[in-house]
């Protein structure tokens, strides 16, 4: 240590401790002087944190607090089943259209076979409409219409499922009910018993009948058939039943009709 160094560190001492240190050779600092060294590094410190927190605060911007939008709902169509799902429709093309004749509304044979080129739209219901008849009828009147050119190539044929009304005629309920009677691609198909329970049977249609005539009841299936004679779509027509018959809201009733002529629009060659 030099002499200035020794100076300056003996300065804050008394005579006697000076001369006790020159003694022992080495410098002791008095508590009073260490009391107010310490003193100081900690008013240091605390200005320093002071100064730091105040000027590290000055031109800072604070965290924003995260905000929540709520999710706006999405449009109506997906929160609305597509056309396919609400008519039930699913492909069935694996096989050929079972094939068969009948008569229609005019006493003429009519056969499926007979119809390659066309597209067939095979519907089920009694004869005298005492069943889902006025609805599928306003669906296939209202297709009809929407296919437009097409219709052309397109025929509605409906199988009687009446047991107890299996004549012919020119003006059936199922037809004069419906509107469908002046339309010439809509033919209404009826025969003997046996024959067309095999159509039935062929078809998937379970007829349930109760002790009184008009007591006839069956499940309700639409076939789509393509111009090659295979099947291709099917659907499950439905309405609301009621003591005075079925009914279906007309925006359904358009819904289904929709589907039915652009399903059977598509099979158009």
């Amino acid at each position: 240590m030099s002499d200035e160094q020794r100076a300056s560190a003996f300065r804050g001492l008394s005579d006697e401790e000076r001369r006790r240190a020159l003694a022992e050779g080495t410098p002791r600092a008095s508590s009073h002087y260490v009391g107010r060294f310490v003193t100081g590094v900690v008013l240091l410190g605390v200005i320093g944190l002071v100064a730091d927190f105040y000027f590290g605060q000055m031109g800072s911007t604070p965290a924003p607090t995260p905000v929540t939008t709520p999710a706006a709902p999405g449009p109506t169509s997906q929160l609305t089943p597509s056309i396919d799902a609400f008519m039930g429709l699913h492909p069935i093309a694996a096989q050929r259209a079972p094939g068969f004749t009948l008569t229609d509304q005019a006493g003429r044979p009519w056969s499926l076979g007979a119809r390659k080129g066309t597209v067939v739209v095979l519907a089920f219901f009694n004869a005298t409409c005492t069943d889902v008849c006025p609805v599928v009828g306003a669906e296939i009147r209202r297709a009809d219409q929407l296919l437009g050119a097409k219709a052309r190539s397109v025929v509605f044929a409906v199988v009687n499922t009446d047991p107890h009304h299996l004549g012919v005629s020119a003006d059936p309920p199922a037809l004069a009910r419906t509107g469908l009677a002046h339309l010439s691609n809509v033919r209404f198909l009826t025969g003997p018993l046996s024959e067309i329970d095999a159509v039935w049977s062929a078809y998937g249609i379970t007829v349930t009948t109760g002790t009184k005539a008009h007591q006839v009841s069956h499940n309700n299936l639409l076939y789509f058939i393509g111009p090659g004679g295979g099947l291709v779509d099917l659907a499950s027509p439905f309405a609301t039943a009621s003591p005075t018959g079925y009914t279906l809201s007309p925006a359904a009733t358009a819904r289904w009709a929709e589907g039915i002529a652009r399903t059977a629009g598509s099979l158009v060659p």
